[in-house]
């Protein structure tokens, strides 16, 4: 069966890089505030959301893929 939905804490590199994208797309959120309410605004939002997410899958993966296919955090622990 796939590891594909399960959970991976992050190890120290992935939470910062996290970090750094959830002060851009804060950044980006409060630029889209500022805009009036309308359709393409509420999609913007709904993208920037999912732009998110995927960013929390990328670095998932990408830990993932740091510690040769493991899913346990790369700071040696089991």
């Amino acid at each position: 069966m796939s590891s594909r939905f399960d959970y991976v804490q992050y190890d120290e590199i992935a939470s910062q890089t996290q970090a750094n994208f959830k002060i851009a797309f804060q950044h980006i959120e409060m630029m889209a505030m500022r805009i009036p309410a309308s359709r393409w605004k509420s999609e913007l939002m709904t993208q920037l959301e999912y732009a998110y997410m995927c960013t929390g899958k990328m670095l998932r993966d990408d830990q993932i893929d740091r510690n040769n296919g493991e899913l346990k955090e790369s700071r040696g622990e089991s």
